[in-house]
């Protein structure tokens, strides 16, 4: 059994992260239903057959005053915090600040040092290009690195109008606690060698990543394609009752690409397999060749799947 929390201000979207998480499909009209959280809340989950706890702190002041009272006894036993910031709230970053300073502290003094994911949130697509929020963001990533000298700290940048965005940064903090994860991700890397492969994702039924490769190229817009692509055919698997979808497409610059989704199951537990490679369209039997070739690494992923769920 492992222990996360979720921390941060009143309003950083904690609450909203969750729900896109546990959703996925049509989450976005429950998040805009969403009221404050009261306290805390919290559900289990498994994740490669491990049962896991995840609370979500209410942020406002009352109860963190709360919280830092008897911090044992809400953070005690913790193995992962995902520390939320409305990357749009410039007047609060200082509050954020210190409020995490003050979580760290009763960590320190325990001699406890779970790693710690920080996520700018609220970090819309229409400001990705803003130059002032990406100065603001920079400034306050170098006022939080005077945490790092004891605590392992990571940060990424999520908004809910991205939910690859927010199922990278969970699935980048889970991987911190399953450090065998990344034999997944290698055995990826040495499969792609041999293909002219784009992208290779293995994710668990509830879309966090257990391993993923893609070629280091390939754009930021592609992997939004591709993930967004994923999301709708997984639910078409899911509607349809199917155990494969094979698919074409192409990306803005018109490459095509042709890819499968092969749901797996591994010791009882549904996987889905993403496997793409780009389309030789001078011979598209090479491209349906390749793409059958891959059942022939299925037996050597299993047995790494089999490790780390056991």
């Amino acid at each position: 059994m492992r222990k996360i929390c979720f921390m941060g201000l009143d309003n950083a979207g904690k609450t909203s992260i969750i729900t896109a998480i546990t959703k996925r499909f049509g989450f976005e009209v429950e998040v805009s239903e969403l009221t404050p959280t009261r306290k805390i809340r919290r559900d289990t989950f498994s994740f490669i057959g491990i049962e896991i706890i995840r609370l979500d702190f209410g942020g406002q002041a009352v109860y963190r005053t709360d919280y830092l009272k008897t911090p044992g006894k809400y953070l005690g036993g913790t193995d992962l915090i995902y520390y939320v910031i409305d990357a749009q709230d410039f007047d609060r970053y200082n509050e954020a600040i210190d409020y995490l300073e003050q979580i760290l502290i009763f960590f320190k003094e325990e001699q406890v040092y779970p790693p710690i994911s920080i996520l700018f949130h609220k970090f819309d697509p229409d400001l990705v290009k803003s130059k002032e929020i990406n100065q603001k963001i920079l400034m306050l990533k170098q006022s939080l690195t005077k945490f790092s000298h004891a605590f392992d700290i990571f940060f990424f940048e999520t908004t809910i109008y991205d939910i690859k965005s927010v199922m990278d940064s969970f699935s980048s903090g889970l991987s911190l606690i399953f450090n065998r994860i990344e034999m997944v991700s290698n055995l990826f890397a040495e499969i792609s060698k041999n293909y002219n492969t784009i992208m290779i994702s293995l994710f668990d039924s509830k879309g966090i990543t257990v391993g993923e490769y893609f070629r280091p190229q390939l754009h930021l817009n592609e992997k939004l394609k591709i993930y967004d692509l994923y999301i709708i055919l997984q639910k078409k698997i899911l509607d349809e009752n199917r155990d494969l979808c094979e698919f074409s497409d192409k990306f803005d610059n018109g490459k095509r690409f042709s890819g499968l989704i092969e749901v797996l199951n591994f010791g009882g537990i549904d996987f889905y397999l993403l496997f793409i490679i780009e389309e030789d369209e001078e011979d598209l039997e090479k491209t349906i060749t390749i793409l059958d070739k891959i059942e022939a690494a299925k037996p050597e992923m299993e047995n790494l799947i089999l490790q780390l769920i056991q």
